[in-house]
């Protein structure tokens, strides 16, 4: 599907169309690790400090049910954080579309059930070894230091290696409940924003940008 790059009046998309290329977009994150929307930053609540934003890799979309999927270390701050307060904002770009969604979701942390085992079978042994850290994202360290088991500094663990980690490893599931696509321009930015009631109704409008 061809980006949407309204740049005339009689060029103009539908909200359809607008809402169809954001799912593309979407998608396209999730399979090239190239495009900029492989990378969102996401933010969330810390009580201590307010909000606080990352990037992570999108690994997952399921348009059906507005779910877009990240992997976290279960130790992690941003886990923590979602586990007190799931609603997060998540922002996606990429210069080469020329095109900016952020979208407003409910997250939703999973470690120990069928979807997070399912996307731990799927990661790959590299994608594993982040997982063996022996302390939790965040903790306090006298030297540099990546955290990883003697030995694992230049390799990859082993299949058998690699499973110490799995009680480390969640993924987080956020259900999108609006969202706000922006095409930059110099001829005239273009805003839309799209929201989905409790029964998954859309309600789609053009905004100022």
């Amino acid at each position: 599907m061809p980006s949407v790059q309204p740049r005339l009046a009689d060029e103009e998309p539908d909200l359809a169309t607008v809402l169809e290329n954001v799912w593309h977009l979407l998608d396209k994150g999730v399979r090239d690790r190239r495009h900029g929307f492989h990378l969102p930053s996401v933010a969330t609540w810390n009580p201590d400090c307010g909000p606080t934003a990352r990037h992570v890799v999108l690994r997952g979309l399921d348009r059906k049910h507005r779910l877009l999927r990240f992997h976290t270390d279960a130790r992690s701050g941003k886990a923590a954080e979602i586990a007190a307060e799931p609603r997060v904002a998540l922002t996606f770009y990429d210069p080469g579309e020329e095109t900016q969604v952020r979208a407003q979701a409910r997250a939703e942390l999973h470690r120990r059930d069928a979807a997070a085992e399912a996307a731990w079978r799927k990661t790959r042994l590299f994608s594993r070894r982040c997982y063996l850290a022996q302390q939790a994202p965040g903790t306090s360290s006298e030297v540099p230091t990546a955290g990883l088991p003697f030995g694992l500094a230049d390799r990859s663990p082993t299949a058998a290696e690699s499973e110490a980690g799995r009680a480390n490893f969640a993924i987080v599931l956020c259900r999108i409940e609006s969202l706000d696509w922006m095409y930059l321009s110099h001829m005239g930015h273009r805003r839309a924003r799209f929201a989905w009631d409790a029964q998954g109704e859309v309600t789609a409008r053009w905004l100022q940008p």
